[in-house]
């Protein structure tokens, strides 16, 4: 996932926006999830088809708020944000399936809370604003994709993954018609130079999301698929440090105290999802 978001904050920066860049995610994965269905699985009545409607919608907004949170801030502000996830899941579930709260995870969540406050360390290559936009999008982002998690969880066993994840994705490609208004042209996404890294991102996002819907689809505990995923906050932050200068060449560098900061709380977030399920 974070190359994915590397390549698209590339694109964003060429002039593509984070409408086009949902548009392409949600597109993408219409395409390539039908391939599931080789998995077979159990038809359901129509009237059960807002099922997946529902998942496709929040799929759709957890890419444009994710998109969102790359765009306005860093890919290393957002990933490790996006970890909190694992916090909500545990916490929601009860309400879902069944899943008892550990004690231990509202420890975690306040070692979190530190956490996205190193994340939003202030830095003069990106006003404060934009920071704090991006910490609530990421949020936004990690609750969407939080009732999206579980959801699959509750309803996949009935249909099986095979037949409940194409018609998911094929809903979120679906919606996202409705945005194209918004959407920027290819003719314009060619002579800025974005249409490649925007097309390598979604690829590359369809393929994370093949992963991991899957895995929830076929054998549901959403709170452990998560804290393998939550890793990404932590090889968010290492590369956009090391990567900084070949693929963020169109904007100010965060200072290497600042991107320290946000590497200590992305480790401290890191460890509130090792802490949440010990």
């Amino acid at each position: 996932m974070v190359l994915a978001l590397l390549s698209l904050k590339r694109a964003t920066q060429r002039g593509a926006s984070a409408w086009t860049s949902m548009i392409l995610v949600c597109w993408t994965g219409a395409i390539v999830f039908p391939t599931l269905t080789l998995l077979g699985g159990t038809l359901q009545p129509l009237t059960l088809l807002w099922q997946p409607a529902l998942i496709g919608s929040l799929f759709l907004a957890g890419q444009l708020f994710t998109l969102l949170a790359v765009a306005r801030g860093d890919v290393s502000i957002a990933t490790p944000v996006l970890g909190i996830k694992l916090l909500i899941v545990p916490a929601l579930s009860p309400l879902f399936v069944d899943d008892p709260i550990s004690p231990m995870i509202w420890i975690a969540a306040a070692i979190a809370m530190a956490g996205i406050a190193c994340v939003q360390a202030p830095d003069a290559s990106l006003p404060r604003a934009r920071v704090l936009a991006s910490v609530g999008y990421a949020l936004l982002a990690a609750f969407s994709m939080t009732l999206f998690d579980l959801l699959i969880q509750r309803w996949a066993p009935a249909w099986g993954a095979g037949y409940f994840l194409p018609c998911a994705f094929a809903a979120a490609g679906l919606f996202a018609c409705a945005f194209l208004p918004l959407a920027d042209r290819p003719a314009t996404l060619r002579s800025q130079g974005a249409l490649a890294p925007l097309l390598w991102g979604a690829v590359l996002m369809a393929v994370q999301a093949i992963g991991m819907t899957v895995t929830l689809g076929l054998f549901g505990d959403a709170t452990r698929v998560n804290i393998v995923y939550s890793l990404r906050g932590l090889w968010g932050v290492l590369l956009t440090w090391l990567l900084a200068h070949q693929v963020l060449k169109s904007e100010a560098v965060p200072s290497q105290r600042t991107m320290l900061m946000r590497l200590i709380g992305a480790v401290l977030i890191g460890f509130s999802v090792i802490l949440s399920v010990t």
